[in-house]
């Protein structure tokens, strides 16, 4: 069976999301060109934000019946750091966490040091370093990456990295993860060094993670382009109302404020930030992110979100069926897409979620047996028919092997009498089906299947076999 989807919705990036992206860019520009307007919108909106955060939680409790301080809970938070949505509460992202950790012991293992000894570290392993040493000019490039001027450099670069690097992370894996966070970081420092010596004919001697974090916000622009930003905005001073925003168009406008900052600079401005290394090192994330084709699975994971959250709206079935056939043309092995779509059909008994919850079963025995066994349950409750008999056979094996007896026993039973099976996977059942009933001491039971047995598979070496295991077990 071969599941369509609609036409505008089989590709990656397909004419509803070019035109999303058109409207982001038109978006970005415009924040840009006018941001002294916005700026002053947004202070009258920031004295505003305690009475639209109370009314907005109010009208929420009352809509859903929750209890005033439980949805007040949900939309504030007592940590002001921003981060993007999803995966926080199930994903450590333990690379993040070990790179904040290293930036922060070398700022302050560093600073135990004299002002003088302070001086010809940074120097040494600032890229370019100003003096010296043995290996240090070719350690440099790195180094210079734990590296900060002082405590506000820090933890601004570190505040960033915490916003973006663990979306990353959870989907890269640790090694892509770190191996892409030092080569945008590489790459930005070569670029912004490269800028220097050709405009000003001067060595750059730059130092910081933000490079590297610029990097990693441009694979953000490309494997997770959909999700929101959750952005903490203080409330009275003591807690912070979270906001969430869409972060294509935050990322896409530190972007023209880096390069506008950049040409500034080249025209004679005054400023300390390496806006060219941010540019360079998040062109280059963004560029390994395409290269890695991330921006299909960040379409695959945007439409199996949307159809997921889709089958619960009552009135939104077909934008269900819509996305998470869209996200099956993108992978066909996407588990979750197979079980929301093969639920969805289950509703109203359509073949075609017979064969999806088969497929998701079939998916689920590699990575997650328990699971497997419950999809297991939802499909016999919907259509009261076994599986495909290979797949029931494995299945029974992962009852059986689980303490599951008498579901593994009906799986068995189910296959020996299936004459469209094939003979060598019901000489298999037969022969664990009457060792399973013989254990569970029904011998009469495991006698009689092993009389079917020896009557439909006379020449076989397994019935031999079961009989020697009855024997065995009968003497116990």
């Amino acid at each position: 069976m071969m599941l369509e989807a609609k036409p505008y919705l089989r590709q990656a990036f397909d004419r509803s999301e070019k035109i999303y992206l058109l409207k982001v860019a038109l978006l970005v520009l415009a924040a840009y060109f006018f941001r002294r307007q916005v700026a002053g919108l947004a202070a009258l909106l920031w004295m505003l934000i305690p009475l639209l955060l109370f009314s907005y939680v109010w009208f929420k409790s009352i809509q859903t019946g929750d209890r005033l301080i439980d949805v007040l809970r949900e939309h504030v938070t007592l940590i002001p750091v921003a981060y993007a949505e999803g995966g926080e509460k199930q994903f450590i992202a333990k690379t993040t966490i070990a790179l904040v950790l290293a930036n922060a012991a070398v700022f302050y293992a560093m600073r135990l040091l004299s002002p003088a000894d302070l001086k010809t570290l940074e120097d040494c392993f600032m890229f370019l370093p100003k003096n010296s040493l043995p290996g240090a000019a070719l350690l440099s490039p790195l180094t210079s990456m734990f590296l900060h001027a002082d405590a506000g450099h820090l933890w601004g670069n570190l505040a960033f990295l915490w916003a973006f690097a663990p979306a990353v992370e959870e989907r890269l894996g640790a090694r892509r993860f770190l191996f892409v966070y030092l080569l945008t970081g590489l790459v930005g420092g070569f670029l912004g060094v490269a800028v220097w010596r050709f405009f000003f004919n001067a060595p750059l001697h730059g130092m910081g993670a933000s490079g590297a974090v610029s990097g990693i916000m441009g694979v953000f622009m490309v494997r997770c382009y959909f999700k929101k930003l959750i952005i903490p905005v203080p409330v009275f001073g003591l807690v912070s109302a979270k906001l969430k925003v869409n972060s294509l168009p935050v990322l896409g406008f530190f972007f023209l404020s880096d390069l506008q900052g950049g040409i500034e600079r080249l025209s004679g401005g005054q400023s300390n930030i390496g806006y060219w290394t941010h540019v360079g090192s998040m062109a280059s994330g963004f560029l390994v992110a395409l290269l890695l084709k991330l921006h299909a699975k960040a379409a695959e994971e945007k439409y199996t979100e949307e159809g997921l959250a889709a089958l619960a709206r009552p009135f939104s079935r077909r934008e269900s069926v819509d996305s998470l056939l869209a996200a099956l043309q993108l992978n066909p092995d996407n588990e979750a897409a197979l079980l929301g779509l093969a639920r969805e059909y289950a509703i109203t008994r359509k073949p075609e979620g017979r064969e999806l919850f088969q497929r998701a079963i079939a998916l689920k025995l590699r990575s997650s047996p328990d699971q497997a066994m419950e999809i297991f349950g939802e499909y016999r409750s919907a259509y009261a028919q076994m599986l495909e008999p290979i797949l029931q056979y494995r299945l029974a094996g992962i009852f059986y092997a689980k303490g599951e007896h008498e579901p593994a026993a009906r799986l068995l039973e189910a296959l020996v009498l299936e004459p469209s099976a094939p003979d060598e996977t019901r000489r298999r059942s037969f022969f664990q089906l009457v060792v399973l009933l013989a254990e569970n001491s029904m011998l009469d039971a495991a006698h009689y299947r092993l009389q079917q047995f020896r009557e439909h598979f006379p020449d076989s070496p397994l019935v031999q076999a079961a009989e020697d295991k009855f024997v065995e077990i009968l003497k116990k």
